[in-house]
């Protein structure tokens, strides 16, 4: 998903904001609004019982305004704001965000290893019932209480039921993604160049990344189930041999994406040994004995190669050269052709 069109659809969610201007759901609203109008027709009729009629009416008056404040309360609640809502949130502007259009599954929910099954469609419903669910309903108010028609069944007001968290995710688990899916889905190209990038990078990703950590875990989890092994997630977790299992696997699986080059094999020659190196600075390695390695330069020079240091420790062209062939045949390689070739000689 490219940012500009992430910018337009979180612009269009905005738009779908009804919190700064709107108190409660629509339904809520019609029931305060046809109570409120009940009592002021009932007036009269209350006045005419005298000082029970009167007390009635205050208390019936007072239960309307604590029906606004859990009304509205309820509104905040589960509507939630665009400016304060995440992904994740159980309200229509976090379901928003999760499901309109083309929405990445957020990270909290990646991190937990579960997606919602729930779509844009679904929290359309959802908002339609919390709006409309009254609406061909009638109350009615007498000095027993409060009376609500609903399908023509008649009930106390009390007992009509809002939905609980109406916009709540209904999280089920994402698949399992091994470790060399894993790696194609988020790898950079430079981390997919050698086995040792790959390895350098998953263990990154398995030390920071607590989607990547869930992923491993419950790709081990599947392993061992599928051997008769019945683990729970919990075990492993808490298990650190387990979970070294684990995220060696998950290594494993990710660098069997990337097969090395195999190094070029050294030859016997009248000077001792030599190798050719494919190098934008050398074309060949020889060992003449006594610890001397030297680089055939492209014009035909000699130069010293440092081959046993650490590439760190190097300078000049040994450093330039050997970085590069260790970037393409692992680490280690200049180390270990320094074996090969003075085993030739």
């Amino acid at each position: 998903m490219n940012e500009s069109y992430e910018n337009r659809r979180k612009e269009l969610i905005r738009s779908m904001d009804a919190s700064s201007s709107q108190t409660m759901f629509e339904m809520h609203k019609s029931m305060c609004s046809e109570w409120a109008s009940a009592l002021n027709d009932s007036i009269d009729a209350f006045s005419e019982m005298g000082s029970v009629g009167v007390s009635s009416f205050v208390q019936l008056t007072s239960q309307l305004g604590e029906f606004i404040d859990q009304k509205e309360a309820y509104f905040k609640e589960n509507y939630g704001s665009f400016e304060s809502a995440s992904a994740a949130d159980p309200t229509f502007m976090g379901a928003m965000l999760r499901s309109f259009g083309d929405a990445k599954n957020p990270k909290e929910f990646d991190a937990q290893g579960v997606e919602d099954a729930k779509d844009q469609n679904d929290y359309a419903n959802a908002l339609k019932a919390v709006n409309t669910g009254y609406r061909y309903g009638s109350i009615s108010v007498e000095a027993e209480g409060v009376s609500l028609v609903w399908k023509g069944l008649e009930s106390s007001i009390s007992e009509a039921q809002d939905p609980e968290m109406p916009f709540a995710p209904n999280l089920v688990d994402l698949p399992i993604i091994n470790g060399a899916d894993f790696t194609k889905q988020k790898a950079p190209t430079k981390a997919m160049k050698t086995t040792e990038g790959v390895k350098s990078w998953m263990t990154g990703q398995l030390d920071k990344n607590p989607e990547a950590l869930k992923n491993a875990v419950r790709n081990y989890l599947s392993i061992q189930k599928e051997q008769g092994k019945g683990l729970t997630e919990e075990e492993v977790m808490a298990d650190e041999q387990h979970m070294e299992a684990a995220k060696t696997l998950y290594i494993d699986q990710a660098s069997s994406l990337v097969k090395d080059e195999e190094m070029p094999t050294p030859e016997r020659n009248e000077e001792g040994s030599s190798v050719a190196i494919q190098d934008e600075e050398v074309s060949g390695m020889t060992f003449a004995g006594g610890g001397r390695f030297e680089f055939t330069m492209k014009d035909g020079a000699k130069m010293p190669a440092q081959i046993f240091r650490d590439i760190k420790d190097m300078d000049g062209v040994s450093k330039s050269v050997f970085s590069r062939f260790e970037a393409k045949y692992g680490s280690g390689a200049a180390r270990k052709l320094g074996f090969l070739l003075s085993k030739e000689d």
